[in-house]
């Protein structure tokens, strides 16, 4: 591809590449613009013209990146944000004056144990702030980032391991404690806690929160340096829904603490101390670092990790 006449050519049309490439559909990435479609499917054109690529192909859905789109958007990305680093007025950042949509990857346990209880301060601080929650693995995440399409991804576990092109604040530190049915006879009091027997938590009926369906865990592994095994009855691809089956249960579960203290009345539970060793984890916000100090999403970081 020849180097672009930047004499001839409009740098507007990046904004639009953007917002194609973000919604995947000329009608959506119109409204996102407050364009019209027809003036939306006209830049796309030019688009094309000046990089000599469809850069989009229709499809049932909308449209698809070509293989040009997708090595392009991480450099109009960055592009972009430069530029609108530069134009943004200087002076202190006011969340209340903020008008825009952000886009947040996180897990259902980062939703529950940190978006939950930071959302009252985040609306009370900026009340035209939409925050837009999507699902996402690392792979998917880390690319979205790269992309611009997401602000901030809320991960932990296997996203502890990533590029250094990414910036990681912690959020907090997660551990797993085992949930009962409130008066379940094999719970055991020692000073102010409660405790199970190993026996006991080897013998009775476990759920494992597995969306794959997997029957094996980190607990089996630990299990299995004792010489021990468990028996798992049923697995379920939601750890929100486990709290309350073993709340009608005699089944047990192992859980994350922040978890499990969210729902124990709800759901009826005892919390209990783990007769193994299993390792912790920490829940991080993680950021492309070329957008690490942009105010809006530095200001996002900071009421997360406040909570």
């Amino acid at each position: 591809m020849k180097p672009l006449d930047l004499t001839r050519f409009d740098l507007n049309l990046l904004v639009v590449l953007e917002a194609l490439w973000a919604e995947r559909h000329v009608g959506r990435a119109a409204e996102r613009l407050h364009l019209s479609q027809s003036a939306t499917s006209h830049a796309l054109s030019r688009l094309r013209t000046a990089f000599a690529d469809q850069l989009f192909i229709r499809n049932p859905r909308g449209i698809a990146p070509t293989p040009l789109a997708i090595e392009l958007m991480p450099r109009v990305a960055a592009v972009l944000e430069s530029v609108r680093l530069v134009a943004s007025p200087r002076g202190p950042f006011d969340p209340g004056r903020l008008q825009a949509m952000l886009s947040v990857a996180a897990t259902d346990h980062a939703v529950l144990t940190v978006i939950a209880p930071a959302l009252a301060k985040i609306q009370a601080a900026a009340p035209d702030v939409v925050l837009r929650l999507r699902p996402a693995d690392v792979e998917s995440a880390l690319r979205m980032l790269d992309a611009g399409e997401l602000d901030i991804v809320l991960g932990s576990g296997s996203f502890a391991q990533i590029p250094q092109r990414f910036d990681c604040q912690l959020v907090h530190k997660e551990r797993f404690v085992g949930i009962a049915r409130k008066g379940h006879p094999a719970l055991v009091k020692r000073g102010k806690k409660l405790h199970m027997e190993l026996d006991d938590f080897a013998r009775l009926p476990h759920i494992l929160v597995s969306p794959r369906g997997d029957t094996r865990g980190a607990v089996d592994d630990a299990l299995e340096s004792l010489g021990r095994t468990r028996k798992v009855n049923v697995t379920c691809p939601s750890f929100l829904a486990v709290p309350f089956m073993v709340g009608a249960s005699q089944s047990i579960a192992v859980v994350a603490e922040r978890v499990a203290l969210q729902m124990q009345e709800t759901a009826q539970l005892s919390l209990f101390e783990l007769p193994l060793a299993l390792p912790t984890w920490e829940v991080l916000v993680i950021r492309a670092r070329g957008r690490a100090n942009e105010p809006a999403v530095e200001w996002i970081t900071n009421m997360m990790i406040a909570g």
